[in-house]
């Protein structure tokens, strides 16, 4: 089913997860996960993967894996970078024979150092969703991604919303937006994409944390916002493993919860594909959401 049509009738859960970097690890950690992750009945589970999609043969295995031992819809990743019309055209036949019917289309992030140019046929991820629905013609779902606190690279919010605008327009169906730990950023930001004529689901895309070193790798990645309560705690507690847990837990408890209360489209868990972790965030969350999720 595509991921559009359970978004018109009901506030959507999912997961995101990416294949491990060995081969031989794929399968034995990734179905253990979706297995674990598959007890909260997510409506669809993302798969990612790395630069220059040096793991997409694997994202695309995994998709089917989902699709054929999952009651969740799998969205599998596309990404311009040292993407062609041909190379696009293969793994979505690959994917439509598997019964995978939604994608995420992205720009991806530039390999570092990569001598010489990384060709592809899209210069933006809005380029490959225009060619995708054009090409294979309502074949799948398009989703994006959005940025509450501007892509990294976009001057202000406003310029970075109305790219939004022009990925809706090429085809879009909703979008899965990158983390934020305030979620009165992802508020205002909702109310300004709202404003600029973006009518699709944006689902708000919320990342656990639970070590020291995480945090600040998702500053230094993202340029996210860290409310000075959850810098507090993480500094204090920084060389205890199980505070550090314990504190991401509560404070991702919360964050969702108050997502929750003000009604969002759904929720997106980038899960780092910890599911031991994910089951505790559920578990703490379970009786407000299964009434939202439903």
């Amino acid at each position: 089913m595509k991921i559009s049509e359970i978004l018109a009738r009901k506030k959507t859960l999912s997961f995101e997860i990416f294949p491990p970097k060995r081969e031989d690890e794929t399968f034995t950690l990734i179905s253990e996960t979706i297995k674990n992750m598959d007890a909260w009945s997510p409506d669809f589970i993302s798969v990612t993967y790395g630069a220059l999609g040096n793991t997409l043969s694997n994202t695309t295995r995994i998709a089917r894996h989902i699709r054929e031992n999952s009651k969740a819809e799998p969205l599998a990743h596309l990404t311009c970078v040292a993407s062609t019309t041909s190379k696009v055209d293969e793994v979505c036949s690959e994917l439509k024979e598997y019964g995978v019917e939604n994608l995420l289309t992205l720009r991806g992030d530039m390999p570092r150092n990569t001598e010489g140019p990384v060709l592809s046929d899209f210069r933006h991820a809005s380029d490959m969703a225009r060619y995708i629905t054009w090409k294979w013609n309502g074949v799948f779902a398009m989703a994006g991604a959005c940025y509450p606190e501007k892509h990294p690279e976009a001057p202000n919010l406003s310029t970075d919303i109305e790219y939004m605008k022009i990925k809706q327009d090429a085809g879009m169906e909703f979008f899965n937006s990158q983390l934020f730990f305030d979620n009165e950023v992802f508020y205002h930001f909702l109310l300004k994409a709202r404003k600029a004529g973006v009518t699709v689901p944006i689902i708000p895309g919320i990342m656990p944390v639970t070590n020291y070193a995480q945090l600040d790798r998702m500053i230094q990645i993202t340029g996210c916002n860290v409310p000075l309560k959850l810098r507090n705690y993480f500094d204090r507690y920084k060389d205890d493993k199980e505070a550090i847990e314990e504190i991401g837990l509560i404070f991702t408890s919360y964050q969702i919860l108050d997502l929750i209360a003000n009604d969002v489209d759904g929720i997106h868990i980038y899960s780092m594909n910890k599911s031991g972790f994910i089951n505790k965030l559920m578990q703490n969350i379970s009786y407000v959401a299964d009434k939202f999720f439903r």
